[in-house]
């Protein structure tokens, strides 16, 4: 990877250096040092947001399946500025004493679904969207179900992972028929060659749908009163607002 390829992929490279940072200093802090990890991982991720707002270079990897534009550094700005404000709400939570031995699993957690969201916004045909998505949403089941030793939450993840694993599997059933239909999953291409054939119609249908279980749009959004209810707060607020901006 040349250094104009690490400039177009900065934002997903520099959150990926965030998390391997706040683990490794999980690894070495003990006792009362543990709270210190709580500081750092907001200044290092404030740092990663400033960072964002910097003279960008755009274009596009891997045959345009990563692309990068004005549109999608503004976008992924946004997310940032949005998680760091979760991040700033979760911070008396993360001090009770229940949770002090899972701070870094918190912000590593975050952080996933935050990548996930950029490779979704970045993307440029469907596989790089689903991989995107699914790396947003299966961190999401953890953070739901973070409080564990308590039913709802528990049952919050468990309800997550379920209501994603069918939701993915219509995607990729319609994404499956946008291939045999059009002959590629790339945006432009797919954009050339789409019609109204009933099939195609069918393959959108699909793809709606499963992405609607993703974002809980109506009426594809019965399991999330559930999934709100049993996740902590600021996991709710996460879940409810922040997640959905990618989409």
């Amino acid at each position: 990877m040349t250094f104009h390829n690490i400039l177009i992929m900065r934002h997903e490279l520099l959150l990926t250096i965030v998390m391997l940072l706040v683990l490794i200093i999980d690894l070495f802090a003990t006792g009362n040092n543990r709270k210190l990890i709580i500081p750092i991982a907001l200044i290092l991720f404030l740092t990663v947001t400033a960072i964002g707002f910097l003279p960008a270079q755009y274009g596009q990897l891997f045959g345009g399946m990563y692309i990068t534009s004005g549109t999608t550094i503004l976008m992924k700005n946004v997310l940032n500025i949005a998680v760091f404000i979760i991040l700033l709400q979760s911070v008396a939570w993360l001090k009770l004493e229940e949770n002090k031995q899972k701070l870094a699993e918190y912000f590593v957690l975050i952080l996933s679904t935050l990548i996930g969201m950029n490779f979704m916004i970045s993307s440029g045909d469907f596989l790089m969207l689903y991989i995107g998505l699914e790396t947003a949403t299966i961190p999401l089941a953890a953070l739901a179900a973070y409080t564990h030793h308590q039913t709802k939450s528990a049952e919050a993840g468990i309800k997550l992972i379920l209501s994603s694993a069918l939701s993915s599997g219509i995607m990729l059933y319609g994404i499956s028929m946008v291939y045999g239909t059009t002959g590629s999953v790339s945006f432009a291409e797919v954009a050339l060659h789409w019609g109204n054939a009933p099939l195609q119609m069918l393959a959108f249908l699909f793809f709606f749908a499963g992405m609607a279980f993703k974002i809980s749009l109506v009426p594809f959004h019965l399991w999330t009163a559930d999934v709100y209810e049993g996740a902590p707060v600021n996991v709710t607020s996460y879940l409810s607002v922040v997640s959905k901006g990618s989409a």
